[in-house]
């Protein structure tokens, strides 16, 4: 399934997962976090010059919708609602990789980023989740 499209095919597509809005809105001054949601920051003030977009999906809503956190909540889904070019919407097919994913040992969530920025032959997929990045390294 090809979701580029030819306006996009220029241009560098990140898909940010759900990880990276909750980093730019967590509180705690661990020199991990900072660093992590200065660089997160970073590459979602410098899209267009640094010739990138950034895309999202149903996965993305679904875990900010999950978030008890009333503030942060509402501060990622207007900056998510801001930065996105493009919002992959479930299908079949990417449930149906999601669903392979996890039997690969992926978890729910993390099987329908992955999924979801395959479908849209994202370049580069952003998460700051150790446990996912652990998996996809396997």
């Amino acid at each position: 399934m090809n979701l580029r499209f030819a306006h996009l095919s220029r241009w560098i597509i990140v898909y940010l997962d759900n990880c990276c809005y909750s980093r730019l809105t967590d509180a705690d001054a661990l020199p991990d976090t900072i660093a992590e949601a200065a660089k997160i920051r970073a590459i979602i003030d410098n899209r267009f010059i640094g010739g990138y977009v950034i895309i999202g999906g149903f996965a993305v809503s679904i875990e900010m919708g999950n978030n008890r956190n009333n503030a942060k909540r509402t501060a990622s889904q207007r900056l998510y609602d801001k930065i996105i070019t493009y919002d992959v919407q479930k299908t079949a097919q990417i449930i149906a990789r999601a669903t392979k994913l996890e039997s690969m040992k992926f978890g729910p969530m993390d099987a329908r980023h992955l999924a979801a920025a395959e479908a849209a032959q994202a370049d580069y997929l952003l998460t700051v989740d150790k446990d996912f990045i652990a998996k996809c390294a396997k």
